[in-house]
C-alpha cells in the first residue's frame, strides 16, 4: 500500500472512531426534556410528599418530560440565586421568597399573564414595574405555637393581649418547670422573634399609601433603629426575652433542633410560621396545639403577620428556551391540580388563595395535626392579618439583611442596646448596598 493510501485509510477510520464515540457521548434524543424546579424541602417529609405529587401531575400531563428537584434544603436561598445568576446556570422553575425584587432586576424572572391568574381564580399580589411574576400558592401566616398542656398549667387559655402578658406567661411557666420557650440561634430561624416584633410595632397594621413605611423613611435616613424610640423598645424587650428564656446551647441550635425539641413536647412555647403545622401528620405529632398571634408591645391588636398580597412563590425562569418556558408554566399550572395544592396546603399549613380549585385549606386524616390546621382556621378569623413590612416589592427592607446577627449577639452576652441598635443599622446599609 502505498504512504499516500495508508494514511488516507487512517485518517478515515480515525474519523470513523470519533464519529462512533461522539454518537455515543452524545445525549440521547429527549434526555435535555427537563425542567428543574427549586424547592426547600430539607428533611420536611410533607413538602417532599407535595413535591412527588407536583411531579407525578406535571409528568402525566407533559409525556416524555421530567421534573428534577433542585432541594435548597433550611437555607433563605440568597447564596443559591446569586450564585447561579452570576453562572447563568438557573432553574427553570424558582422558589422565589423575598427574592422576587432582586431575581426582576437582575432580569431572571418571566412576567406571568393575567390569563394564569384568572384561570385558578387567584387575586392578583401587588405589581412591581406593572406585572406579575409569582404564582401567589397560598395564605402564608406567622404567629406563636403554643403547648396548650403547659399553658393550661399556668391557667392561660387564650392569647396574651400584650407583650407584657406575654412575659409574664413565661416566667410562670419556668416557674412551673416547663420550658418555656423553644429558641435556637442558629441560621434563619434565630430571626423569627425579632422579626415579629418589628413587624407589629414598627409598622402599621393599615398602611397608608401615601404615607411613607418606616423602610421608606429608614432608606431616605429620616428615622433610624439607633435614634427609634419603639426600635429601642423593640430591642430592649428581646434582649430581655433570650436573657431570660433561652436555653444554654441555643446558640448552636437551629431549626431541626427547636422542631425536635416543640414536636418531642419539650417546650411551651415556639415562635414560628404557619407551616411548622404540616410536620405533625408525617411525623404523628400528638400534642394539642394551640396557634396565637403575636401580641403588640405598642397598645397594638395582637395580630397575626401575612404576606399574602406580596409576590411570593414559584416564578419561570426568562433565559430558559421558549420550549422550556412554555414547560416552565405547564409546572405552575400543575401547582393547582386539586390533589397536589391539597398537599400543599398541608404541608405547608396555608389556607387557599385560588378559588376557583376545589380545595380551601389544609386537611389530612390525623386528628392532631387537622386540630391545630382548624384552630389556626379559627384564630385567623378571630384575629386580623397585619402585613408588617411586606408592603410591596419597592417597599420591604433588604432581604439580605441578617436579623440574626442582633439575636447571636445577645446570646453571646451583648446587651449593650445601644450597640445592638448600631448594629442593625450597619447591617441594613449593608445589606442594601449589597443589593
Amino acid at each position: 500500500m502505498r504512504p499516500q493510501t495508508a494514511l488516507r485509510t487512517l485518517f478515515l477510520s480515525l474519523l470513523t472512531v470519533a464519529a462512533a464515540f461522539s454518537a455515543g457521548c452524545s445525549k440521547p434524543e429527549g434526555e435535555e426534556r427537563v425542567v428543574r424546579v427549586t424547592r426547600n424541602i430539607g428533611g420536611r417529609e410533607g413538602f417532599r410528599r407535595h413535591f412527588e405529587a407536583w411531579k407525578a401531575a406535571f409528568e402525566k400531563a407533559n409525556p416524555g418530560w421530567k421534573m428534577e428537584l433542585t432541594d435548597l434544603g433550611d437555607t433563605d436561598a440568597s447564596a443559591f440565586y446569586k450564585t447561579r445568576v452570576a453562572t447563568g446556570d438557573v432553574p427553570e422553575v424558582l422558589q422565589t421568597w423575598s427574592f422576587t425584587k432582586y431575581m426582576v432586576d437582575s432580569d431572571m424572572l418571566m412576567p406571568l399573564p393575567d390569563s394564569f391568574f384568572d384561570k385558578f381564580g387567584i387575586e392578583k399580589p401587588t405589581p412591581y414595574q406593572g406585572r406579575q411574576y409569582d404564582s401567589q400558592s397560598g395564605l402564608q401566616f406567622e404567629g406563636i405555637a403554643v403547648n396548650k398542656k403547659m399553658w393550661g398549667d399556668i391557667g392561660v387559655t387564650e392569647p396574651p393581649r400584650t407583650w407584657d402578658d406575654l412575659i409574664a406567661g413565661l416566667k410562670k411557666l419556668k416557674e412551673k418547670g416547663h420550658r418555656p420557650l423553644v429558641y435556637g440561634g442558629r441560621d434563619w430561624s434565630a430571626w423569627t422573634p425579632l422579626q415579629y416584633v418589628l413587624k407589629v410595632n414598627l409598622y402599621d397594621a393599615n398602611p397608608n399609601p401615601s404615607s411613607p413605611s418606616w423602610t421608606v423613611r429608614r432608606d431616605k435616613g429620616e428615622v433610624k433603629f439607633s435614634t427609634d424610640p419603639t426600635a429601642r423598645l423593640v430591642v430592649e424587650r428581646i434582649v430581655e426575652l433570650l436573657d431570660l428564656f433561652a436555653e444554654k446551647g441555643a446558640l448552636s441550635d437551629g431549626y431541626p433542633e427547636q422542631q425536635r425539641l416543640f414536636y418531642g413536647g419539650q417546650g411551651a412555647t415556639w415562635m414560628m410560621g404557619c407551616w411548622i403545622a404540616g410536620d405533625l401528620e408525617p411525623n404523628k405529632v400528638e400534642l394539642d396545639l394551640d396557634y396565637w398571634p403575636i401580641p403588640s408591645m405598642t397598645g397594638k391588636q395582637p395580630a397575626f403577620v401575612s404576606n399574602w398580597h406580596m409576590q411570593n412563590g414559584w416564578a419561570i425562569y426568562k433565559g430558559a428556551s421558549e420550549e422550556k418556558k412554555q414547560k416552565a408554566m405547564a409546572c405552575l399550572e400543575a401547582l393547582y391540580d386539586p390533589g397536589v395544592y391539597q398537599l400543599f396546603l398541608n404541608a405547608e399549613g396555608q389556607f387557599s388563595t385560588a378559588l376557583k380549585v376545589p380545595v380551601k385549606g389544609p386537611k389530612v386524616d390525623y386528628g392532631p395535626a387537622q386540630g391545630l390546621f382548624d384552630t389556626m382556621a379559627a384564630r385567623v378569623k378571630q384575629y386580623s392579618l397585619h402585613p408588617g413590612w411586606f408592603i410591596s416589592l419597592e417597599d420591604q427592607p433588604p432581604p439580605s439583611m441578617k436579623w440574626e446577627r442582633i439575636m447571636q449577639e445577645i446570646l453571646s452576652g451583648n446587651k449593650d442596646v445601644d450597640a445592638l441598635l448600631a448594629i442593625l443599622d450597619d447591617e441594613w446599609d449593608r445589606a442594601r448596598k449589597g443589593q
